[in-house]
């Protein structure tokens, strides 16, 4: 009986999906965390990995782990973090550009790529290349959604990203409504993974880059279907390379990066800790809030989550509307019946998540620190 039930919401799902997703006609070709760390980078334009081993040291951990090395987890994040949500999307001279509100964020999100472990959650593996933002891309006419790039993936020019057998499990991915998409604080916005799910499907993938002076441009999702949802024109904001991180600005017509070129040299961090030491160093990091900050946290997530919900409801019966008026008038009564049908399967998927969101809830708030707890209460 169960598997009868996930086979017609599959169905339901699939529907509800071509309703709501809308082809574009087009071809799809700030504040920083004060620095943790003394260490001085180069001037020139060429750092080693051995740099690369000093610089991250003083913002986060380094884990040896099976198959890539030496990776790095950043310090003082909680167990909710994801890579490329604390910043904002500008579109560059390469495409959609990442630019970090971390003062390190001038190298993970550039270079390298993100993994993620049950166990160290988000790591970064470094690599030599130079990308605007090594992600792809989901979207449909209501929703934009992106997911770091894993590392085993290798990209083929004319090709695009060749993903094999593997996949981005559902809960790597970050979604927000399309027309937050240019918002300077994107964390404000995502909407919590309990919705991934269901946001997949309404969203399609977009992962065919083009390349350009062997760097890639980060073109998959089209700027004029930006341009729609957001209601604003997205402007080209012109690169400047600068000589250190220090330098790195964002003004309305310009953004300046620091882009150095990464020589591969036989290295290895001055300290590495093995992964069964990253329990006892990440775990005080991640516990590390207060009960108002997390109240105040999953109150945006609720009110995110039914606003979205709510969103996706109206938007099926809109576009059914649409259908009526142009049905002939035998038709117009059975599509009224299957509008009711997706519309009861659809609140029954927001039941499930919107129960899956309090329990998520209720375990991160039992995970609080007692002294945190203590001191907000008295």
């Amino acid at each position: 009986m169960r598997k009868s039930i996930g086979l017609v919401f599959l169905i339901v799902l699939s529907l509800v999906s071509c309703l709501i997703y809308v082809q574009p006609e087009e071809s799809q070709t700030t504040g920083r965390q004060p620095a943790a760390s003394s260490f001085q980078p180069f001037v020139s334009g060429e750092i080693t990995f051995g740099y690369i081993y000093d610089y991250l040291s003083g913002f986060g951990f380094w884990v040896n782990y099976s198959p890539f090395g030496y990776v790095w987890v950043p310090r003082g994040i909680d167990a909710r973090w994801h890579p490329y949500v604390h910043g904002r999307w500008i579109w560059s001279d390469y495409g959609w550009t990442w630019v970090s509100f971390y003062s390190w964020g001038w190298l993970p999100f550039h270079y390298g790529r993100w993994g993620w472990d049950i166990h160290l959650g988000w790591f970064w593996v470094p690599d030599v290349e130079w990308g605007p933002a090594w992600v792809v891309w989901r979207f449909s006419d209501i929703y934009i959604g992106w997911a770091p790039v894993p590392p085993n993936v290798r990209f083929r020019p004319g090709h695009g990203f060749e993903w094999r057998n593997g996949h981005i499990d559902y809960h790597l991915w970050v979604f927000i409504e399309g027309h937050r998409f240019v918002e300077g604080r994107l964390v404000n916005w995502v909407i919590p993974r309990e919705r991934n799910r269901t946001l997949i499907n309404f969203t399609v993938l977009a992962d065919r880059y083009s390349l350009r002076n062997n760097i890639i441009i980060n073109d998959a999702l089209s700027p004029q279907h930006v341009e729609r949802m957001t209601g604003r024109p997205i402007n080209r904001v012109n690169i400047k390379e600068i000589k250190e991180p220090a330098e790195e600005r964002v003004s309305m017509n310009e953004v300046r990066i620091y882009r150095p070129v990464i020589r591969k040299e036989a290295a290895a961090p001055k300290t590495a800790i093995s992964l069964e030491e990253t329990g006892q160093r990440l775990t005080p990091d991640r516990l590390r809030q207060d009960v108002n900050s997390i109240n105040s946290y999953h109150r945006r997530e609720q009110t995110l989550l039914d606003k979205t919900q709510k969103m996706e409801i109206e938007k099926l019966k809109q576009q059914t509307e649409k259908e009526i008026r142009v049905a002939p008038p035998q038709e117009k009564q059975r599509k009224l019946k299957e509008l009711q049908a997706r519309i009861e399967q659809l609140r029954q998927q927001h039941g499930e998540e919107k129960e899956q969101l309090l329990q998520r809830q209720a375990r991160e708030k039992q995970s609080i620190k007692p002294e945190n707890l203590r001191n907000k209460n008295h």
